[in-house]
């Protein structure tokens, strides 16, 4: 078993700012996760120790811990730390998975697990991490919170296979991305802030407010992170630019530029669309061509119309500081640069 260890976030702490009024929440967030991802076993233990030093935004586990003390003076810290605990997990868990499916080899600018250990062991690794997740949550004998992690873990993985199953087709239906990144990404933030609304004793208003808050927010953070494909410093976001083009994955950017494009235009993405031996010039060339066709402005005013109605939900809850950090958060995930 190993010690505790600090994790190379990458995400600097004056970016974050806002997310200080739960500092300490955090930080007892992190010391839990290392503790429950520990093993006996060298491998698991090493492949645990490894997706944790990458770091990340621990976005997750703040909402659960924003919605919970947003709606209650003094929810519970120590299942507050649990249940957040076990959703970070659940979320790192599916992560060390989507990489093997998508033979990642980077992730935050850094070698993900099945590059260093195997795929193998990496995804046995993982569902180890899923095991302790539902672990520690059945300790809380809530079957509220064990039937929304179980349903949002369900719904991400439809989302994957709808996103591998839509791979190589440029002419997927606006309507099909939607529902796909609902499922892949929005629907665990959302289930992030039910969770974190049940420990804090919501309201059913306030609950319901907090999911509407956390759907928006995770189709916002999507198609950002759709949006950097093409547009992101690779310093910034660790991996190369047109990722997703290389890949055969049509996301929004790309579905408004072929709305637009015409004749030697859309012929040029159509080539480089699922052509994993595209060269930067042609990528430079449909990141352009996404910027002209206005799919980059369009793509941009999508995300921000979602943080909007993400901030509406809110306005039911009492003001508080941590409604406010919320509302920060928002803003933060379209705003960031990786």
């Amino acid at each position: 078993m190993t010690s505790p260890i600090v994790p190379a976030s990458n995400c600097p702490r004056q970016a974050t700012a806002f997310l200080d009024v739960i500092r300490r929440d955090l930080d007892a967030i992190e010391r839990n996760l290392h503790t429950t991802s520990s093993s006996e076993v060298h491998q698991v233990d090493a492949v645990g120790q490894h997706v944790l030093l990458a770091g990340g935004k621990r976005l997750r586990p703040a909402c659960v811990v924003l919605a919970a003390r947003s709606v209650s003076s003094a929810p519970p810290p120590e299942r507050l730390v649990t249940v957040a605990t076990a959703l970070e997990l659940v979320h790192t868990a599916t992560l060390v998975h989507d990489d093997v499916v998508d033979n990642t080899r980077i992730r935050r600018g850094a070698a993900t697990a099945n590059a260093v250990f195997g795929n193998g062991v990496a995804v046995l690794t993982g569902d180890f991490l899923l095991a302790r997740a539902v672990s520690i949550l059945a300790r809380e004998d809530d079957t509220r919170l064990i039937r929304t992690v179980a349903d949002i873990t369900g719904a991400m993985s439809e989302g994957e296979v709808q996103q591998m199953v839509a791979t190589g087709d440029p002419e997927v239906a606006e309507d099909a991305y939607y529902a796909m990144i609902r499922k892949k990404t929005a629907t665990f933030i959302e289930g992030c802030c039910r969770c974190g609304a049940i420990v804090g004793n919501a309201s059913s208003a306030d609950e319901e407010a907090l999911v509407a808050y956390g759907q928006h927010l995770g189709l916002a953070f999507q198609i950002t992170d759709d949006l950097l494909d093409y547009i992101g410093d690779p310093a910034e976001t660790g991996k190369p630019v047109g990722g997703d083009l290389r890949e055969g994955r049509a996301t929004l950017p790309l579905l408004y530029a072929l709305r637009a494009a015409v004749d030697g235009k859309r012929n040029a993405i159509l080539e480089a669309f699922g052509n994993p031996a595209v060269q930067d010039p042609a990528i430079a060339f449909v990141v352009r061509s996404l910027r002209t066709l206005g799919a980059i402005d369009r793509t941009t005013e999508v995300a921000a119309s979602h943080v909007r109605r993400a901030k509406e939900a809110l306005q039911s809850l009492r003001p508080s500081p941590y409604r406010d950090s919320l509302e920060q958060l928002a803003d933060y995930v379209i705003g960031r640069d990786r």
